[in-house]
């Protein structure tokens, strides 16, 4: 036999299973590339169609807040994330200052609405897609809802709650003038605790609206008071104009609660 022609032979077969590892090797490596790109526009899409679902749900309490009977329905497909209404959440204070006296108005939790949002290859922690990082506002433009997104113990979460309104304005009561300090809160802990994945839907219920009003008589005059909010440990203030009566200044405090509730649909 021929030793070059039987070396040759022997390397046509080597040559084609080389071929053949190297384009399994390809395709495999292929497969696994668009899978995962698929994976990852699919992810990011039922990110963005979870963040519309959750707009819509606050679209839905800004509808019927301070109309009580009145509610709205909204339907959350399966974003492959996870839902949760925690009534108990977000705890808010709210203390008057007038001069060097300071008044506590209210104390309660107002609760709290989470969407663990399905992984995706985006990172969107800090922002806000309603309202800002005040705590208290004294512009109603500027919107009470604030839902933004955070870091959650796996995920990234979108978070919904409310802040208060302040604002202050002067009546006439017996030829004297009386500044009117108004609260504005919706308050969200009387809603059922609610852990949801998949598809379902949520109605939310304005059941009342309740007013707490408290009098004050300041002897002397008194320009301003500061409003100030904490919830869980993040502070903000605002200030609000006030005027007198001569030698005294007269201030009810009205603080109005919108109860809603957030409850499931069978």
């Amino acid at each position: 036999m021929d030793v070059k022609r039987a070396k040759k032979g022997l390397a046509t077969p080597i040559s084609l299973s080389f071929l053949l590892f190297s384009f399994t090797i390809l395709t495999v490596t292929t497969y696994y590339f668009v899978m995962s790109s698929v994976d990852t526009k699919a992810n990011k899409v039922s990110f963005a169609a979870a963040k519309n679902a959750m707009l819509s749900l606050e679209s839905s309490i800004r509808a019927i807040v301070w109309s009580p009977g009145s509610s709205a329905v909204q339907h959350f497909k399966d974003y492959y994330g996870k839902f949760e209404v925690e009534p108990g959440a977000r705890r808010l204070i709210i203390n008057l200052t007038f001069d060097s006296s300071t008044y506590t108005v209210f104390n309660s939790s107002i609760g709290l609405v989470k969407y663990e949002m399905p992984p995706a290859d985006v990172n969107q922690v800090g922002w806000f897609l309603r309202g800002d990082k005040r705590v208290i506002i004294n512009q109603s433009f500027a919107g009470t809802a604030q839902m933004y997104i955070e870091n959650g113990e796996d995920s990234q979460e979108l978070r919904l709650g409310y802040r208060p309104l302040a604002v202050s304005y002067q009546e006439s009561q017996g030829g004297n003038t009386v500044n009117v300090v108004r609260i504005y809160i919706i308050n969200l802990n009387s809603s059922e605790s609610l852990w949801f994945k998949g598809s379902f839907r949520v109605k939310a219920r304005c059941l009342n609206v309740t007013v707490d009003s408290r009098n004050y008589n300041f002897s002397g005059g008194v320009s301003s008071v500061t409003v100030g909010a904490s919830v869980d440990g993040d502070e903000g203030t605002v200030t609000l104009p006030l005027s007198s009566s001569g030698s005294f200044t007269l201030v009810r405090v009205e603080v109005l609660v919108c109860n809603i509730r957030l409850e499931v649909v069978e």
